[in-house]
């Protein structure tokens, strides 16, 4: 069977991304994103940024996007390792279908908004709001939702090379390694935590063995939460 919220994911095009990245990528200072998100002067100032981003702001910059995506760590409502409540069983049931209907495209837009009204970086149900959008033929909703699943993605994909430890990807989600591993069209096959502060993901068939993402960020604020 197809899995399509896997192969939504595999399919996207940041392969060119990554190879530019690679010599120019910039590692987020967060002691600044931090004191940036919560100026209330600050341009930077995170719900400035967040209703940006949620009223669909194809403008905002490379800085702006770091801001938005990381800033969210400082949020008082972030949980680093939180799990949505909802009907996995199902949701997996209907997304490993070959095709779907219109009723069923209702069904994985109502779920996907769900998820995302409780953790907005969601890479995945972002891309399956794209794909129901567009079977729906409602294109201008799949590209809003297809273009801020590109910015988030950006922001982590410019953070590093993954190659190793001192270049890993920096993330805020646990799940989000993985989301990008498949972005690749590659397929995860292990997973080692490597201390202080990185997870390492196997690859099958990749250009490497597998590649870091370094989890301070999640790590340091599950901590100080307990």
């Amino acid at each position: 069977m197809k899995i399509v919220y896997i192969i939504l994911i595999m399919i996207f095009p940041l392969l060119a991304v990554a190879e530019d990245v690679e010599l120019n990528y910039s590692v987020p200072d967060f002691e600044e994103i931090e004191r940036d998100v919560k100026d209330y002067k600050s341009h930077y100032f995170y719900p400035k940024l967040m209703e940006r981003f949620q009223n669909g702001d194809t403008t905002m910059t490379p800085t702006e996007l770091e801001r938005l995506y990381y800033g969210f760590s400082f949020q008082e409502d972030y949980e680093p390792y939180r799990d949505v409540k909802y009907n996995r069983q199902a949701a997996t049931a209907l997304y490993t279908k070959d095709s779907h209907t219109q009723a069923e495209c209702d069904t994985i837009i109502a779920k996907a908004k769900y998820v995302l009204s409780d953790f907005p970086f969601e890479l995945r149900q972002m891309k399956l709001l794209a794909y129901a959008y567009s079977q729906k033929g409602d294109e201008e909703n799949s590209l809003l939702w297809e273009t801020r699943l590109r910015q988030i993605l950006s922001v982590i994909i410019s953070s590093g090379d993954g190659i190793s430890p001192e270049s890993a990807w920096y993330v805020i989600s646990s799940i989000h390694p993985y989301d990008v591993i498949y972005c690749f069209g590659l397929t995860p096959t292990d997973y080692t935590f490597v201390e202080p502060m990185y997870d390492f993901i196997e690859v099958k068939d990749g250009p490497a063995d597998g590649y870091y993402f370094n989890v301070s960020r999640i790590l340091k604020e599950y901590y100080r939460k307990q």
